[in-house]
């Protein structure tokens, strides 16, 4: 009998806290590998379809593609679009995406492509001169909305039921008035995002009187909102960035972009739909966290979060950080433990997981 458990207790052992944990278990000493470099350009927003295709956007009307993976990147410059920043790119496959730029009044543009980029169609510009879309989001290839910082009391959301081929403007009266100067950051793309079956979720900030978390269950018909604890009491702070891993859970990551020396409550999660928020752990990103991401498929509920300053991740849903490196990125975005890329000033990267 002795000798029974003892083949057990060694078994166990073995299983429990003996065996290295193998990459396809979740993140394992991740690294960054630089698969794209050009110092000239600043890549902001990112997409990734799968594990083999990825769209970057960025200033001077650069969109960028790889459809391996990243073991090459094709960077090209929307024509009539050099002068304009684009913040946001949403993909469908290697053939489909579309591109938001920011700016006031006509500088904020949506283009798409069906072609890979070969081509690209203007598929809305504004028209309103106080406007400044900052981010957009889709739930299919058929119907997304966009997000405009509020003037005169009210935001100004757009959305589309056809595919882009024309916006309207969401009814004012179906959207909470405006805090004095409330708006969104354009810092990575992910100031607002999306769910099947209609859900819908934008982050706030730039107010001095608190943060919220808009949210829309009928495809941006209607939206409620909720506060939340992150701080905004400058122009420069609040929420910068939202994502979901599911309809429940959710995380919000922010910070102060104009002190970039100092650490701030940055993490933020709700566990029923956006409703409540409470505090997270802290990432150990100074300044603002830009951007922040789920991991899909991870064991345990898994994020990164990157911005100028570094990156960091978290294995516990956010209560721990740790810290990955100091190499500044803007945006990142996941497809599994194995398939995620961040990109910024001059680089785009993917993680390498299980160390060197």
């Amino acid at each position: 009998m002795s000798r029974f458990w003892g083949v057990v207790l060694v078994l166990c052992g073995c299983l429990i806290g003996s065996r290295p944990v193998s990459r396809d278990q979740g993140l394992v000493d991740p690294t960054w590998q630089v698969q794209y470099r050009d110092s000239s350009a600043l890549f902001i927003g990112i997409d990734a379809v799968d594990s083999s295709t990825v769209w970057v956007s960025g200033t001077g009307g650069r969109v960028g593609r790889t459809t391996d993976g990243g073991a090459t990147w094709a960077v090209t410059v929307v024509p009539g679009a050099d002068s304009l920043q684009f913040r946001d790119v949403a993909a469908f496959s290697d053939q489909e995406a579309f591109v938001l730029s920011i700016g006031s009044g006509s500088q904020s543009r949506i283009y798409h492509t069906t072609d890979g980029g070969a081509t690209w169609d203007l598929s809305f510009r504004s028209a309103d001169p106080k406007a400044f879309f900052d981010c957009f989001s889709f739930w299919d290839p058929e119907r997304g909305f966009a997000f405009s910082d509020s003037h005169d009391g009210e935001f100004t959301l757009i959305r589309t039921t056809d595919g882009g081929a024309t916006w309207q403007r969401i009814d004012p009266a179906a959207v909470p008035e405006a805090r004095p100067g409330e708006g969104a950051f354009a810092a990575s793309g992910t100031c607002v995002t999306t769910r099947p079956g209609g859900l819908g979720w934008l982050g706030t900030g730039a107010s001095a009187v608190d943060t919220r978390v808009f949210r829309t269950t009928d495809y941006g018909e209607t939206w409620e909102a909720f506060p939340t604890p992150i701080a905004s009491s400058s122009t420069t702070a609040g929420i910068f960035s939202i994502a979901f891993r599911d309809d429940q859970n959710g995380v919000i990551a922010g910070g102060d972009d104009g002190h970039r020396d100092s650490l701030y409550d940055d993490i933020a999660l709700t566990s029923d739909g956006g409703v409540t928020w409470s505090m997270a752990g802290r990432s150990d990103l100074s300044g603002a966290v830009f951007a922040v991401s789920w991991v899909p498929g991870a064991p345990s509920p898994t994020l990164v979060a990157v911005n100028p300053q570094g990156s960091t991740y978290s294995v516990d849903g956010g209560a721990s950080w740790m810290r990955i490196d100091s190499v500044g990125h803007w945006t990142t975005a996941f497809v599994s433990a194995r398939a995620g890329w961040a990109a910024g000033r001059g680089r785009i990267s993917r993680l390498r997981n299980g160390g060197p």
